[in-house]
């Protein structure tokens, strides 16, 4: 059977096309999936109450050891942990009710958390490690006592919600290493609560 040259060339045209068109896809960096990494928050609590006894995670003594360096607290404790997953390039956004004083959730003074964690973005330093270049917020509503009321001869406590928090429009951290990136000062007490971060690859 005779196949016109013509005929010929718009074929292999059009083989050649497809190649390339798959190639430049599997090429096209917004192809590519990014890699996630899970987020872990810590919130360290100095405090000169020795009576907790809380022994620390491993993974932050050196943290301790640089709260140590700067401050006189007789004791810190973990208070809690939070845990996330974002990809590079993405977001992530947590609310709770919050223990930061130590109590829990059905107090009927709790604590509200509210952190954040924007457009982060993972690339290799000069050493030929990761570092992480993120945006984080991090927020808590706390009761304050402001008074007291009476009612049936008994009197009870008045609290206001009161917002602390931390903003960090650009931050970079290493890799796996979990880095301390602000202080906050609890109300009603002597406390000081620190805020850890840690990324590590999923």
């Amino acid at each position: 059977m005779f196949i016109p040259g013509r005929l010929i060339s718009y074929f292999l045209l059009s083989i050649l096309f497809l190649s390339s068109s798959a190639v430049l896809a599997q090429s096209d960096p917004r192809n590519v999936i990014e890699p996630s990494y899970d987020v872990v928050l810590q919130l360290v609590i100095g405090t000169d109450d020795k009576s907790a006894g809380q022994s620390l995670p491993q993974n932050l003594s050196s943290v301790v050891k640089q709260l140590r360096g700067n401050y006189s607290f007789a004791d810190y404790r973990l208070s809690n942990t939070y845990l996330g997953r974002l990809a590079n390039g993405g977001s992530f956004e947590f609310k709770s009710v919050a223990t930061i004083f130590g109590r829990g959730a059905e107090s009927e003074t709790p604590s509200f958390l509210d952190w954040s964690l924007q457009s982060l973005r993972a690339a290799p330093n000069a050493a030929g490690r990761t570092d992480i270049a993120v945006g984080f917020r991090f927020g808590a509503r706390v009761p304050i006592r402001v008074s007291t009321r009476e009612e049936g001869g008994k009197q009870f406590p008045v609290f206001n919600y009161e917002p602390i928090g931390l903003n960090a429009g650009r931050v970079t951290l290493a890799e796996n290493t979990p880095t301390l990136l602000g202080t906050l000062s609890l109300p009603n007490t002597n406390n000081t609560m620190f805020v850890v971060l840690t990324f590590k690859p999923a």
